[in-house]
């Protein structure tokens, strides 16, 4: 085997039974890429394997940080080059982040310079004039980020637009004079597919299980213990079971409130994975089991014939 596998796909689509199950068969480790599983206490809302078999299942980068802290995906890069480097070999990524994923393959880029009031003026910009205005002026100082960047995509057009205009060097050039790679060797990419109607029916049983397991009282003890930083008061779950706990949401609505934005995440995952042109997309049928599909990725990854 060699360089590294990664394997990513849509939330709720099956990425950890299949990785779990490729550990049991070619004992790889596993890293997990996802930006909230990182978050201590953050349990529920993330379905990261129960405390009592996470050293049964070997997955790493869980629990780094408290919920009260800030990680970013530098972070994640360095902590990554460690477990690579104490490996000793060829691991297995695991995970539906595709900040993290575009980052892992394509370096990270020292960030620039910002400028807060220069940013709060551009989010009122967007605010008040929409997505379009902002748009306009990016293709005019940085056009290779407009046309790549993905509609709604606020955080990153209003970033670009910010360096563009603070600095006079588009974000793209930066990128491409100062980006470097963090975590060494080569990865081969396998990208889980499912049917639109299979996604939405695993996301709702995602989503009631969730609930059940006792998401809104997890967030009341966390929130009890500390203030959310802003990235995880942010993850899908966690922001509208604080949102039910402050008043401002409705219960009742909860359910549906976090099948709609899981949905938004599912599309916009796709799109990223697509834009990154993975090693190969792999279709699960619905009634795939876990070891069929794990075969699939298998031979995606040509670790069988």
């Amino acid at each position: 085997m060699t360089g590294h596998l990664v394997l990513v796909g849509g939330t709720a689509g099956g990425k950890k039974s299949v990785a779990l199950e490729l550990r049991r068969r070619h004992g790889l480790p596993l890293l997990s890429m996802d930006s909230v599983k990182v978050y201590r206490g953050m349990d529920v809302g993330t379905d990261k394997p129960p405390p009592a078999a996470r050293g049964e299942t070997g997955f790493r980068l869980l629990d780094l940080v408290g919920h009260d802290e800030r990680f970013t995906a530098g972070d994640w890069l360095r902590a990554v080059a460690a477990e690579v480097g104490r490996a000793g070999g060829p691991v297995l990524i695991v995970g539906g982040t595709t900040l993290y994923l575009r980052l892992l393959l394509q370096g990270l880029c020292p960030a620039p310079p910002a400028d807060p009031a220069l940013r709060a003026e551009l989010v009122a910009l967007w605010e008040q004039q929409g997505e379009a205005e902002v748009r306009r002026r990016l293709a005019v100082s940085d056009p290779e980020a407009a046309a790549r960047l993905l509609p709604g995509d606020a955080k990153r057009l209003l970033r670009a637009l910010e360096v563009a205009q603070l600095t006079g060097v588009p974000l793209t050039t930066w990128q491409r004079e100062h980006t470097a790679p963090v975590v060494p060797g080569r990865f081969r990419v396998v990208a889980l597919r499912r049917a639109p109607d299979d996604a939405l029916r695993r996301v709702r049983r995602r989503v009631a299980d969730m609930l059940e397991g006792g998401l809104v009282d997890e967030v009341e003890a966390l929130a009890r213990r500390a203030p959310f930083a802003r990235e995880p008061a942010a993850a899908i779950g966690y922001a509208e079971a604080l949102a039910v706990l402050a008043g401002r949401l409705p219960v009742a609505e909860l359910p549906e409130r976090l099948v709609v934005r899981t949905r938004q995440l599912l599309r916009k995952q796709r799109q990223h994975v697509e834009q990154l042109v993975p090693s190969a997309w792999v279709d699960v049928a619905p009634d795939a089991s876990v070891e069929q599909a794990t075969g699939l990725v298998e031979r995606a990854f040509a670790l069988r014939r």
